[in-house]
């Protein structure tokens, strides 16, 4: 994940914030597509929108922000055997079970792994496209989101497609409650546990900061996209193609 995720300090309901560097990362690779509903098929879509994008395939990079975990790369890497992949997380231990991932996938001769933010990418580095997958609600505040998409879209080429999903949760909204109950009895359903459920209903807007989709289109726009396009909805999850101006 990004920078500005989670103060190990910070304390929600009483309980100690999460950490990704303390985090049972065994349970979190296999609850997370319980929790959403279709996630592995935003991430088929995900790949299929980069691949439409990307005609040429001759020395291709693609960037993936938040690759902690492993998910997109080892998606980009089985089904791209010419792209070159790089992964940037700030946690060490998601990093690792990316290593992990990577190493069963056969792609580590493809693939670099970075710790720290984009702002630590080389300086001359260029991206042919880019994911950010459910990280960007972990950003904290609109002028850090702002800092980070800018910096995103500095890393790519002009015309290169980035796809993005993140918790676009309208807090505000009088339908609020309603979406949140029945994602809370989808994820019971699915077999998460009822604490597990309070702490993540209980993290938004305190160690997450979501946006709604209306402020994300207006984000990307600031800093650099365009021909945004919703791709992909469940309930409080949304993912958008766009691409770098």
């Amino acid at each position: 994940m990004e920078e500005h995720i989670y103060d190990k300090a910070t304390q929600v309901n009483g309980s100690p914030a999460m950490s990704w560097d303390t985090a049972d990362l065994c349970r979190y690779e296999q609850s997370i597509s319980l929790k959403i509903p279709g996630y592995d098929h935003m991430h088929h879509m995900m790949e299929k929108l980069l691949a439409a994008s990307i005609t040429d395939n001759n020395d291709i990079h693609i960037l993936v922000t938040g690759a902690g975990g492993g998910k997109e790369l080892t998606l980009l890497g089985a089904s791209h055997r010419e792209w070159q992949l790089t992964g940037m997380d700030t946690s060490i231990q998601m990093l690792k079970l990316a290593q992990q991932k990577a190493e069963e996938a056969g792609i580590t001769a493809r693939t670099t792994l970075l710790q720290g933010t984009i702002e630590n990418l080389p300086e001359a580095a260029l991206y042919d496209g880019a994911t950010c997958m459910l990280m960007l609600h972990f950003i904290q505040g609109m002028e850090a989101k702002k800092t980070f998409l800018k910096h995103l879209s500095q890393k790519l080429k002009p015309g290169a497609p980035l796809i993005i999903a993140a918790v676009n949760a309208d807090l505000a909204s009088p339908v609020y409650p309603v979406m949140m109950q029945a994602w809370r009895e989808h994820m019971l359903q699915a077999g998460i546990f009822a604490e597990e459920w309070d702490r993540f209903a209980a993290s938004l807007g305190e160690q997450s900061d979501p946006v709604s989709g209306e402020l994300m289109v207006q984000l990307l726009a600031e800093c650099g996209f365009s021909r945004m396009k919703r791709f992909f909805g469940a309930f409080w999850v949304e993912a958008y193609y766009a691409i770098r101006d």
